[in-house]
């Protein structure tokens, strides 16, 4: 298997193998493409139709640029040397675990958009320790990137809290258009379904935004005020007028989105509150960051972050991190698991 640019290696630059070439992990190979530092040394995915392809073929670039998509991961850690691996496989910790550990045991560091992992004790304690394990005996570093959950809602709220003092409460809002977003993100929030069509999936085809709960969570450890109970509901919003997108439309009456809100409790008293709405034809994107303590922390993102780009930016600005990090599984405010393995109970809400 041959390198990008080259038949050898540079050593002066970080080797990196992606782990998934779909809608994220196809801009990321874009977007490493422009990193004099980085260079791509393998590619893995189980898409039949794109195995076997130059991944410059597979993403579409129109030109190749000399590595062949595998569908056999064991090969490809065999066959060259990497420093990390991208790894945009999935979102849930219990259904790529295996992957994970085969990834870590090959002795390579992981940085990975999957939502699960940004808080990963919450929801996967017992598989949060094998892993931080395996890590640790093979000295890499596994580590999740993303906007939110990874920025935005959680690692951005820790930073701006340093610069208050005794703070009682947070709360922020995430409104998203999602006319503007991909199909698959659309049709996971059950737009164009009716109410009973909504319900009826809660917790089986929606399960509303992955890794809000993470986030929460993230928050609540970065602050230290560690909860007794994370819960979340979700809702769908219903369409009062008739609004459509490039993939769907959608009726008087209908699901256009959903909201969903994740709360931390210490006792009874509330003191993390995360909002995301995610509909068509949403007026005025912004992102919301409100901390109330000593002194008050009001910050507004106008027309928001846009998701997928800025994912695909801090996995592939994250990698020098990642590589020089303390081996082990993290968080994206670089705790380790020993650090996070406090308890509460959880609600996902459906």
């Amino acid at each position: 298997m041959t390198s990008h640019g080259s038949d050898s290696l540079d050593r002066k630059k970080v080797h990196v193998i992606f782990y998934g070439v779909g809608a994220i992990g196809t801009e990321a190979v874009k977007y490493a493409l422009t990193k004099k530092w980085l260079q791509i040394v393998g590619a893995i995915d189980v898409d039949r139709s794109k195995v076997g392809l130059d991944l410059g073929e597979a993403i579409g670039l129109g030109h190749n640029i000399g590595i062949k998509v595998s569908n056999d991961p064991s090969s490809v850690f065999n066959q060259v040397k990497a420093d990390i691996v991208v790894f945009t496989t999935g979102s849930f910790f219990k259904s790529i675990y295996d992957q994970l550990e085969m990834t870590a045991r090959a002795g390579i560091n992981i940085i990975t958009s999957a939502e699960e992992l940004a808080f990963p004790t919450l929801q996967s304690p017992d598989l949060a320790k094998a892993l931080d394990a395996v890590a640790r005996e093979n000295g890499i570093t596994v580590m999740a990137a993303g906007i939110n959950p990874g920025f935005v809602m959680d690692t951005l709220i820790v930073y701006l809290a340093t610069a208050c003092s005794d703070v009682a409460s947070v709360r922020a809002r995430r409104i998203v258009n999602i006319s503007l977003r991909r199909k698959q993100l659309q049709l996971k929030v059950g737009a164009g379904l009716s109410i009973k069509e909504f319900k009826e999936n809660l917790g089986k085809t929606i399960l509303g935004h992955i890794g809000l709960l993470e986030s929460a969570a993230l928050v609540a450890d970065g602050l230290d005020m560690k909860p007794d109970n994370i819960s979340q509901w979700i809702e769908p919003m219903i369409a009062e007028t008739a609004i459509s997108s490039e993939y769907l439309s959608v009726n008087v009456g209908e699901v256009m989105g959903m909201r969903q809100i994740a709360r931390c409790f210490k006792g009874d008293e509330e003191y993390v509150n995360l909002e995301v709405q995610f509909y068509l034809g949403a007026p005025d994107q912004r992102d919301e960051i409100l901390i109330e303590g000593k002194s008050r922390i009001d910050v507004t993102i106008k027309d928001g972050i846009f998701g997928d780009p800025a994912t695909v930016a801090i996995l592939i600005n994250s990698i020098p991190s990642v590589v020089k990090a303390t081996p082990g599984l993290l968080t994206p405010t670089g705790k380790g698991v020993s650090d996070i393995m406090w308890q509460c109970s959880f609600d996902c809400g459906y």
